[in-house]
């Protein structure tokens, strides 16, 4: 580490110790307001139900409403500390570090993922939300890169939630019964929830973009064999214009992965043993079988996994500039991977 960039993140890890110990501070308070705050939701929902038939408790309801409101809008300290760590710390080292990075704590780009036609095979057809998470886009030895944590998110039915709602309903069934006999209400309410949804993740990884230089037209799809679907590929068989399967020369890859491709000599042609091998390694050592998709010169690539850049500690006290290596180490991943494919030896050139 250089005598400057030590020299920053040394003012960096001053700052930013002021603003933790803000942060703990904060945190004792919040530690008692979030388990208050879901007992006060649970106490509300309870006086909803009664005051169908004691109305008088509507009025105490209303101000236990006000109060679960205002914590509704008290900040997570941590959230808090972490944006400031992610949006005024994290952007100026990438930069210091590479000066093409452009770093943001939130967001991906659309156009790219749509573009690796990754998302269109049938294993994410079901994804109703994708979030990103530590976009940076930048150059690596002149390679145009990408990279970003995603998220994938799908709706799964609670089957707990449904119980208790259907055992809800049996319960607030007399009452319902009694309002309509006695209040001469005609028009029952709906007390059946019916199926409750949760949106869960279900995939998460590392996706990459980049331009590994070598030209051709088409699309080469690497899907692991767990992640295809038994209907998508009786799909490619009955659709033989769409995509071929086609098989290498590697068991590894064999085992694992079914491959498809617009054009078998397209496939062959993209994937030379070279590249094959060097998936194969980056799959091993991460213990993960990376989606991989090649469009028209174009390679895009999700190593599936549950890690989390540039955590921190809000115990952990800030001393100097070694609070942010590992993040440095992070940063430096990036370019790992890029060398670990040998995409900037250029050893494909486009004509």
């Amino acid at each position: 580490m250089d005598d400057q960039l030590k020299s920053f993140l040394n003012e960096k890890a001053e700052y930013l110790e002021k603003e933790r110990i803000k942060a703990v501070k904060k945190n004792y308070f919040y530690k008692i307001v979030k388990p208050l705050s879901k007992i006060l939701k649970v106490v509300i929902i309870i006086l909803l139900v009664i005051n169908i038939i004691i109305p008088v408790l509507v009025p105490i309801t209303i101000a236990l409403g006000v109060i679960y409101f205002l914590f509704y809008f008290i900040n997570d300290p941590k959230e808090v500390f972490e944006a400031t760590l992610k949006e005024d710390i994290l952007p100026k080292i990438f930069s210091y570090i590479n000066t093409t990075y452009k770093y943001s704590s939130l967001g991906y780009n659309k156009k790219t993922l749509a573009d690796s036609e990754i998302i269109s095979k049938g294993f994410f057809a079901n994804t109703v939300i994708i979030e990103g998470e530590d976009y940076v886009k930048g150059q690596i030895d002149n390679i145009d890169v990408e990279f970003v944590e995603i998220k994938f998110y799908r709706n799964e039915t609670n089957y707990t939630k449904t119980a208790g709602g259907c055992l809800l309903s049996l319960i607030l069934l007399p009452v319902e019964i009694f309002k309509n006999i006695f209040h001469g209400d005609t028009q029952s309410d709906d007390i059946f929830p019916g199926v409750v949804q949760d949106t869960n993740v279900f995939f998460s990884g590392l996706f990459m973009h980049a331009d590994f230089h070598k030209d051709f037209s088409g699309k080469v799809v690497m899907l692991p064999k767990k992640n295809d679907r038994k209907i998508d590929q009786l799909y490619e068989i009955l659709d033989p214009k769409n995509l071929t399967k086609i098989n290498i020369e590697n068991p590894h890859i064999n085992d694992n992965y079914n491959i498809y491709t617009s054009d078998i000599q397209t496939g062959y042609y993209v994937l030379s043993q070279n590249l094959i091998d060097r998936i194969r390694i980056i799959s091993e050592k991460e213990n993960a079988l990376p989606i991989v998709s090649f469009i028209n010169g174009k390679m895009y690539f999700i190593i599936p996994w549950n890690k989390n850049f540039f955590r921190f500690n809000l115990n952990t006290k800030i001393e100097n500039e070694s609070f942010f290596l590992p993040y440095i180490n992070e940063i430096n991943y990036f370019e790992k991977i890029v060398k670990e494919l040998n995409l900037d030896t250029r050893i494909w050139t486009k004509v």
